[in-house]
Protein backbone atom coordinates (compact mmCIF):
# COMPACT_ATOMS: atom_id res chain seq x y z
CA UNK A 1 0.00 0.00 0.00
CA UNK A 2 2.91 2.05 0.62
CA UNK A 3 4.57 2.07 -2.39
CA UNK A 4 1.33 2.47 -4.19
CA UNK A 5 0.58 5.80 -2.19
CA UNK A 6 3.99 7.27 -3.07
CA UNK A 7 3.69 6.09 -6.74
CA UNK A 8 0.68 8.11 -6.74
CA UNK A 9 1.79 10.75 -5.06
CA UNK A 10 4.93 11.13 -7.49
CA UNK A 11 2.06 10.87 -10.49
CA UNK A 12 0.17 14.06 -9.13
CA UNK A 13 3.24 15.61 -8.68
CA UNK A 14 4.66 15.54 -12.35
CA UNK A 15 0.79 15.88 -13.45
CA UNK A 16 0.79 19.53 -11.63
CA UNK A 17 4.86 20.05 -12.48
CA UNK A 18 3.55 19.41 -15.98
CA UNK A 19 0.84 21.78 -15.63
CA UNK A 20 2.54 24.50 -14.54
CA UNK A 21 5.14 23.93 -17.49
CA UNK A 22 2.23 23.74 -19.76
CA UNK A 23 0.41 27.01 -17.95
CA UNK A 24 4.03 28.69 -18.20
CA UNK A 25 4.32 28.25 -22.35
CA UNK A 26 0.65 29.57 -23.35
CA UNK A 27 -1.45 31.02 -20.78
CA UNK A 28 1.54 33.20 -18.56
CA UNK A 29 3.68 33.46 -21.89
CA UNK A 30 4.16 37.21 -22.77
CA UNK A 31 1.79 38.09 -25.80
CA UNK A 32 1.08 41.56 -26.09
CA UNK A 33 2.32 44.95 -24.65
CA UNK A 34 0.73 48.05 -23.98
CA UNK A 35 2.72 51.21 -24.25
CA UNK A 36 1.44 53.87 -21.83
CA UNK A 37 3.05 57.33 -22.33
CA UNK A 38 4.26 59.79 -19.96
CA UNK A 39 4.40 62.48 -21.89
CA UNK A 40 3.26 63.35 -26.03
CA UNK A 41 5.58 61.26 -28.16
CA UNK A 42 6.72 63.26 -31.56
CA UNK A 43 8.15 62.17 -34.55
CA UNK A 44 7.85 59.19 -35.19
CA UNK A 45 7.51 58.00 -31.70
CA UNK A 46 4.10 59.15 -32.02
CA UNK A 47 3.43 56.42 -34.51
CA UNK A 48 4.68 53.69 -32.76
CA UNK A 49 2.42 50.33 -31.93
CA UNK A 50 2.19 48.15 -28.90
CA UNK A 51 3.42 45.65 -31.78
CA UNK A 52 6.39 48.04 -32.85
CA UNK A 53 7.44 47.49 -29.28
CA UNK A 54 6.59 43.75 -28.37
CA UNK A 55 8.92 42.94 -31.36
CA UNK A 56 11.47 45.24 -30.47
CA UNK A 57 11.64 43.95 -26.90
CA UNK A 58 12.56 40.35 -27.59
CA UNK A 59 10.84 38.76 -25.21
CA UNK A 60 7.09 37.64 -26.94
CA UNK A 61 6.48 34.19 -26.15
CA UNK A 62 8.65 34.01 -23.26
CA UNK A 63 6.85 32.75 -19.50
CA UNK A 64 6.36 36.37 -17.49
CA UNK A 65 7.93 34.28 -14.56
CA UNK A 66 11.23 34.31 -16.45
CA UNK A 67 11.21 37.67 -18.00
CA UNK A 68 14.30 39.75 -17.77
CA UNK A 69 12.98 43.13 -17.39
CA UNK A 70 16.27 45.20 -17.93
CA UNK A 71 16.76 43.11 -21.42
CA UNK A 72 13.54 44.14 -22.59
CA UNK A 73 14.66 47.69 -21.75
CA UNK A 74 17.43 47.90 -23.50
CA UNK A 75 16.32 45.81 -26.40
CA UNK A 76 13.20 48.35 -27.02
CA UNK A 77 16.02 51.58 -26.02
CA UNK A 78 18.30 49.86 -28.32
CA UNK A 79 15.68 50.02 -31.33
CA UNK A 80 14.21 53.79 -30.48
CA UNK A 81 17.15 55.81 -28.68
CA UNK A 82 14.55 58.42 -28.12
CA UNK A 83 12.58 56.70 -26.21
CA UNK A 84 12.86 56.02 -22.50
CA UNK A 85 11.26 52.81 -20.39
CA UNK A 86 10.56 54.25 -17.13
CA UNK A 87 8.98 50.73 -15.92
CA UNK A 88 7.58 47.56 -16.64
CA UNK A 89 4.87 46.01 -15.17
CA UNK A 90 2.81 42.94 -16.06
CA UNK A 91 -0.72 42.57 -16.17
CA UNK A 92 -1.91 38.92 -15.61
CA UNK A 93 -1.67 36.67 -17.04
CA UNK A 94 0.35 37.68 -20.29
CA UNK A 95 0.65 41.55 -21.09
CA UNK A 96 3.97 43.76 -20.71
CA UNK A 97 2.62 47.26 -20.09
CA UNK A 98 5.36 49.47 -20.56
CA UNK A 99 5.36 53.33 -19.56
CA UNK A 100 7.85 54.88 -21.53
CA UNK A 101 8.54 59.36 -21.93
CA UNK A 102 10.16 60.69 -24.68
CA UNK A 103 13.69 61.88 -24.10
CA UNK A 104 14.23 65.69 -24.48
CA UNK A 105 17.37 66.49 -26.58
CA UNK A 106 18.98 68.40 -23.62
CA UNK A 107 23.32 68.33 -24.29
CA UNK A 108 25.12 68.59 -27.87
CA UNK A 109 28.05 66.51 -26.90
CA UNK A 110 32.02 67.25 -29.23
CA UNK A 111 32.40 63.69 -30.30
CA UNK A 112 35.84 64.02 -32.72
CA UNK A 113 34.49 66.32 -35.52
CA UNK A 114 31.04 65.85 -35.01
CA UNK A 115 28.33 66.36 -32.10
CA UNK A 116 26.43 64.24 -30.47
CA UNK A 117 22.81 65.16 -29.31
CA UNK A 118 21.84 63.37 -26.48
CA UNK A 119 19.39 63.97 -23.24
CA UNK A 120 20.41 64.43 -19.53
CA UNK A 121 21.61 60.83 -19.05
CA UNK A 122 23.72 61.27 -22.23
CA UNK A 123 22.03 58.92 -24.39
CA UNK A 124 22.86 60.00 -28.01
CA UNK A 125 19.60 60.60 -29.77
CA UNK A 126 21.33 61.85 -33.00
CA UNK A 127 24.68 62.67 -34.81
CA UNK A 128 25.10 65.62 -36.33
CA UNK A 129 28.39 67.23 -38.42
CA UNK A 130 27.86 70.46 -36.89
CA UNK A 131 26.69 72.45 -34.59
CA UNK A 132 25.70 75.82 -33.33
CA UNK A 133 23.79 76.67 -29.83
CA UNK A 134 21.67 79.44 -29.50
CA UNK A 135 18.69 80.07 -26.61
CA UNK A 136 16.14 77.43 -28.26
CA UNK A 137 17.95 74.09 -28.43
CA UNK A 138 20.62 71.90 -26.70
CA UNK A 139 23.34 73.05 -24.44
CA UNK A 140 27.21 72.54 -25.97
CA UNK A 141 28.63 70.33 -23.82
CA UNK A 142 32.66 70.46 -23.91
CA UNK A 143 33.89 66.44 -21.96
CA UNK A 144 37.78 66.40 -22.65
CA UNK A 145 39.72 62.97 -24.40
CA UNK A 146 36.14 61.40 -24.94
CA UNK A 147 36.25 58.18 -27.51
CA UNK A 148 34.50 59.33 -31.07
CA UNK A 149 33.62 56.11 -31.72
CA UNK A 150 29.88 56.30 -30.29
CA UNK A 151 27.07 55.66 -32.49
CA UNK A 152 23.25 56.71 -32.38
CA UNK A 153 21.67 55.04 -29.75
CA UNK A 154 24.64 54.48 -27.43
CA UNK A 155 25.13 56.08 -23.94
CA UNK A 156 28.19 58.37 -23.63
CA UNK A 157 30.03 56.76 -20.69
CA UNK A 158 32.26 59.32 -18.27
CA UNK A 159 32.95 59.50 -14.90
CA UNK A 160 31.50 62.40 -14.42
CA UNK A 161 27.99 61.59 -15.87
CA UNK A 162 26.12 62.24 -12.86
CA UNK A 163 27.30 65.92 -12.83
CA UNK A 164 25.90 66.35 -15.83
CA UNK A 165 22.25 64.75 -14.70
CA UNK A 166 22.98 67.10 -11.59
CA UNK A 167 22.82 70.07 -13.41
CA UNK A 168 19.90 69.28 -15.53
CA UNK A 169 18.01 68.54 -12.41
CA UNK A 170 19.07 71.49 -10.56
CA UNK A 171 16.59 73.75 -12.99
CA UNK A 172 13.72 70.99 -12.12
CA UNK A 173 14.30 71.16 -8.74
CA UNK A 174 14.15 75.51 -8.98
CA UNK A 175 10.67 74.79 -10.85
CA UNK A 176 12.34 75.73 -14.48
CA UNK A 177 12.34 72.86 -17.18
CA UNK A 178 14.06 72.07 -20.36
CA UNK A 179 13.17 75.60 -21.83
CA UNK A 180 14.92 78.02 -19.21
CA UNK A 181 17.80 75.77 -19.40
CA UNK A 182 18.47 76.40 -22.52
CA UNK A 183 17.54 79.76 -22.68
CA UNK A 184 20.53 80.24 -20.19
CA UNK A 185 23.16 78.00 -20.81
CA UNK A 186 25.30 78.45 -24.32
CA UNK A 187 28.16 75.74 -23.54
CA UNK A 188 29.92 73.84 -20.27
CA UNK A 189 33.18 72.44 -20.05
CA UNK A 190 34.53 70.27 -17.20
CA UNK A 191 38.34 71.43 -16.44
CA UNK A 192 40.70 71.38 -13.62
CA UNK A 193 37.92 70.27 -10.98
CA UNK A 194 35.63 73.01 -12.36
CA UNK A 195 32.22 72.79 -14.40
CA UNK A 196 32.03 76.26 -16.48
CA UNK A 197 29.09 77.12 -17.68
CA UNK A 198 28.92 80.28 -20.05
CA UNK A 199 25.43 81.81 -20.74
CA UNK A 200 23.67 83.49 -23.56
CA UNK A 201 23.48 86.53 -21.31
CA UNK A 202 27.82 87.08 -21.08
CA UNK A 203 27.51 86.07 -17.28
CA UNK A 204 29.70 82.54 -16.29
CA UNK A 205 28.89 80.08 -13.63
CA UNK A 206 31.41 77.90 -12.01
CA UNK A 207 30.90 74.98 -9.81
CA UNK A 208 33.83 74.06 -7.62
CA UNK A 209 34.50 70.36 -7.16
CA UNK A 210 31.18 69.61 -9.18
CA UNK A 211 30.27 66.54 -8.40
CA UNK A 212 29.52 67.03 -4.98
CA UNK A 213 26.04 68.16 -4.81
CA UNK A 214 25.69 69.12 -8.07
CA UNK A 215 22.29 69.85 -7.95
CA UNK A 216 22.33 71.79 -5.41
CA UNK A 217 25.05 73.90 -6.01
CA UNK A 218 22.55 74.47 -9.84
CA UNK A 219 19.65 75.65 -8.03
CA UNK A 220 21.75 77.69 -6.14
CA UNK A 221 23.56 79.40 -9.24
CA UNK A 222 19.98 80.14 -10.46
CA UNK A 223 19.28 81.76 -7.39
CA UNK A 224 21.76 84.07 -7.78
CA UNK A 225 21.51 84.93 -11.17
CA UNK A 226 17.41 85.64 -10.73
CA UNK A 227 18.57 88.22 -8.12
CA UNK A 228 21.30 90.04 -10.81
CA UNK A 229 20.15 93.57 -12.11
CA UNK A 230 19.96 93.70 -16.01
CA UNK A 231 23.15 96.12 -15.19
CA UNK A 232 25.11 92.93 -14.08
CA UNK A 233 24.89 91.00 -18.02
CA UNK A 234 26.88 90.88 -20.22
CA UNK A 235 29.76 90.47 -17.66
CA UNK A 236 30.20 88.70 -14.31
CA UNK A 237 30.76 85.44 -12.67
CA UNK A 238 28.96 83.44 -10.00
CA UNK A 239 30.91 80.64 -8.32
CA UNK A 240 29.28 78.22 -6.09
CA UNK A 241 31.28 75.88 -3.78
CA UNK A 242 30.04 74.12 -0.25
CA UNK A 243 30.85 75.95 2.78
CA UNK A 244 32.06 74.24 6.22
CA UNK A 245 28.44 73.15 6.50
CA UNK A 246 28.14 71.46 3.27
CA UNK A 247 25.69 73.72 2.02
CA UNK A 248 25.94 75.52 -1.12
CA UNK A 249 27.44 79.10 -1.04
CA UNK A 250 28.20 81.45 -3.83
CA UNK A 251 30.25 84.68 -4.75
CA UNK A 252 29.87 87.14 -7.57
CA UNK A 253 32.69 88.80 -8.76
Amino acid sequence: MRKNTKIAIAVIVLAVLTLIIVLASTVFAVGSVRLIWYNTPNGTLASLTNENILKSSGVQGNSVFLLDRDKAIENIEKEYPRLRVIDIEICWPNIMNVHAIERQEVYAVRIGDKYAITDEYLKILDIVPTYTSTNINPVVLEIPDLDDNYQKGDTIEHEYFETFVGVYNGFIAMGRDLTDMRALCASMSYTNAHLTITTHFGVTIILDNPTQNTQEKMSFAIGVFDKLGTEDYGHGTIEVFLNSKNKPEGRYY
